[in-house]
């Protein structure tokens, strides 16, 4: 391994370590690599090998000298930072305990995600409310949170002119169990609007924002997903749509079998698993590519996952899922390409101190503010 050939995020955290582990400079004042150091691999293989000399070491290092204490150093520290700063794949530690996660900053309070019923009225659900409600002559049970309509298959010869609506908070997330066994779990910031019974001509819903579907399966009955810009045509089928996009609505196939066309368009594309379904706004056309599905659903699991996205689109999605506002001081740090992995939640700096320990770009914190630097 050439001294040469190490990126240079890599050299000064590389600098860094040394330094702490030298006592030239104290841990507290470089939390980057506190996780690191606190593994004591370094310290155990010092006390077994005797007191060395920073300065000398990395002189060793440069020199390709084979002395088996660099070796250690170089083999421990370049595997792990070369991970960060070829490919970028930010990780950081999940709190312990669920108490961890409220003393932590930007971990949001639980949020009120709304239902709204038929008439008009409004009620409040929390993520761990148990309740029964009752809809005209439906049941509908919330527990836990998912929200679930207990009547059965049973169809509407009429319209479907009841709907509830489910409003999701930026910083929430919440399910719903439609009344043929549909599973929706809408994301952050986001909207859906469903009839209380279908009809049975076909199964419609309507969405902004973010949701993922898991539809059941009714050959003679169509389901259909319709946003400002789209309708989605399902087969029986699990799939993710999101409309949060300024230029584009992008639909994503797990499995089964999809539909989309244009609400200005009658021409119909068929999405196959494990593409990527994007719509312009600015051309009005779909195109088609075959992508890793896990970036566009791992937040049902609790994660990000940014592959080569802008760090414009990076922040605004952790602004949406924390609930702060954004502001750049440079336009040009918005086209600024990364990849990363992370835990939803997590404390919102610990997060971004990972952003910047990998990149370089700093970020300042204020109340509900992120400022990009």
């Amino acid at each position: 391994m050439n001294w040469e050939n190490i990126d240079d995020s890599a050299k000064r955290m590389m600098i860094r370590v040394v330094a702490i582990l030298t006592g030239e400079k104290e841990e507290g004042e470089d939390k980057s690599v506190r996780d690191f150091i606190e593994a004591r691999m370094f310290e155990e293989e010092m006390e077994r090998r005797g007191k060395y000399d920073g300065r000398k070491a990395f002189r060793q290092i440069q020199k390709r000298r084979r002395r088996s204490i660099v070796w250690k150093v170089c083999a421990v520290a370049c595997g792990f930072l070369l991970l960060c700063g070829i490919s970028l794949l930010f990780w950081v530690k999940q709190p312990s305990a669920v108490g961890d996660l409220n003393e932590a900053y930007g971990i949001h309070e639980e949020r009120q995600v709304v239902l709204q019923l038929s008439g008009g009225k409004q009620v409040v659900l929390g993520g761990t409310d148990s309740l029964q409600l009752q809809e005209k002559d439906k049941s509908i049970e919330v527990n836990n949170g998912l929200i679930a309509y207990h009547h059965g298959d049973v169809k509407s010869d009429g319209p479907e002119n009841l709907y509830n609506t489910l409003l999701v908070p930026k910083g929430g997330e919440f399910r719903v169990k439609l009344s043929d066994g549909t599973i929706v779990h809408l994301n952050a910031d986001s909207e859906l609007k469903y009839p209380l019974t279908f009809s049975r001509k076909e199964r419609r819903v309507y969405l902004k924002g973010e949701a993922w579907f898991e539809v059941a399966k009714d050959q003679e009955c169509p389901f259909y997903v319709t946003t400002d810009d789209i309708q989605v045509r399902v087969y029986g089928t699990e799939f993710n749509v999101n409309t949060h996009g300024m230029n584009e609505v992008q639909t994503v196939l797990v499995e089964g079998s999809i539909g989309i066309r244009s609400l200005h368009s009658t021409g119909e594309v068929r999405v196959l698993p494990g593409q990527l379904a994007e719509y312009s706004r600015k051309d009005q056309e779909i195109r088609l590519k075959e992508v890793d599905v896990r970036q566009y659903t791992a937040w049902r699991e609790g994660f990000f996952y940014f592959n080569d996205e802008t760090l414009e689109d990076i922040v605004d999605e952790l602004a949406r899922w924390y609930d702060m506002e954004v502001f750049f001081r440079s336009g040009n740090a918005k086209e600024l390409h990364f990849s990363g992995f992370l835990k939803r939640y997590e404390d919102v700096r610990k997060i971004l101190r990972t952003v910047t320990e990998s990149t370089g770009v700093k970020f300042d914190v204020s109340g509900k503010t992120i400022v990009v630097n």
